[in-house]
């Protein structure tokens, strides 16, 4: 484990979290910057879904960073945004941002319901990617539940024929039922994570209203409840248990991530516990890189509300 002290301010956790996607912060990133100017919309037809990708290319660059969001995030993410226009101006790489299914404005994409164990359609998405635009390096970086599905996505890229070189995992989930009891504990984020899945799903609602047939999905106040209520009906799973701990990052994938792969997180995040990133200190492989202070996904080191983990990023890759 390897321990930072990057300056992180202010010290408070809630407010690095809520920091992380303030839209104040974009307030940095310029109208004519290559993000908007460049950017191309692209759909990924895979076996089983279609994703939603946003590609801007960086004449003469031999990187592509590949950036996958959080659970209710997207492309547009203000950490995504801030990251991917960090990559484009200063390291002169070419960025991928991809949308999860039913994540941003890709309700409609899809009838199926999104869940955190869709990882073979990311695969083959990022798969799909690598073909369309050829790289001599390719790094992956994913926020919180993005960062678990990296951290699945690397154990599982030389199965894909994808090579990856560089992982880059912020505030990962490791153990998912720990992560939503955490957050559960929590008014202040369990309010605002049932507010933005009871949002994302009256958008599929509106989409395909026969799912939801017979549902009261409306009237559920508990992550949990909801969770159970659409996991035993719209996937293979029987029971939560059984869900969350399909999606857990376990020694097996850990053991079998062979590219260079970093997994950053704070003492402090108060969704994500840190007694479960103990089981990733010193494996082989992966550098376990933690902070005192940076809450979930914030990591902010100054009052310009710029973040250490774009610094951390551009340094090590």
């Amino acid at each position: 484990m390897i321990i930072c002290n990057p300056g992180i301010k202010p010290k408070n956790r809630h407010l690095q979290s809520i920091l992380a996607s303030s839209k104040l912060r974009l307030l940095k990133i310029s109208k004519k910057t290559a993000l908007t100017e460049e950017t191309q919309q692209e759909k990924i037809e895979t076996s089983d879904a279609v994703l939603e990708g946003f590609y801007t290319p960086t004449k003469g660059s031999n990187q592509l960073f590949i950036l996958l969001h959080g659970w209710e995030g997207s492309s547009n993410s203000t950490y995504i945004q801030l990251l991917a226009d960090c990559l484009i101006t200063k390291k002169k790489a070419s960025v991928y941002r991809l949308n999860f299914r039913d994540h941003g404005d890709t309700h409609h994409l899809n009838e199926d319901l999104f869940h955190s164990c869709r990882l073979i359609e990311v695969l083959e998405a990022i798969k799909i990617i690598t073909e369309l635009h050829p790289y001599k390096e390719v790094n992956l970086c994913g926020f919180s539940l993005g960062g678990n599905f990296s951290l699945r996505v690397s154990a599982k890229a030389d199965e894909y024929n994808i090579e990856i070189k560089n992982t880059f995992a912020i505030s990962p989930p490791i153990d998912p039922k720990n992560s939503m009891l955490a957050i559960e504990k929590s008014p202040l984020y369990s309010r605002y994570f049932m507010k933005k899945w009871q949002r994302s799903l009256l958008k599929k609602q509106r989409y395909f209203p026969q799912l939801f047939d017979g549902h009261q999905f409306k009237q559920v106040k508990t992550l949990d409840k909801l969770t159970e209520m659409l996991i035993i009906r719209h996937s293979d799973y029987t029971t939560t248990d059984e869900y969350f701990a399909d999606y857990a990052i376990t020694d097996t994938i850990l053991e079998r991530i062979e590219n260079n792969c970093h997994v950053l997180t704070s003492w402090d995040d108060p969704v994500i516990p840190f007694a479960d990133f103990l089981a990733l200190d010193k494996k082989k492989n992966i550098k376990l890189v933690t902070t005192k202070h940076g809450g979930h996904c914030g990591f902010i080191n100054s009052w310009s509300l710029s973040s250490w983990i774009e610094h951390y990023i551009l340094e090590n890759s």
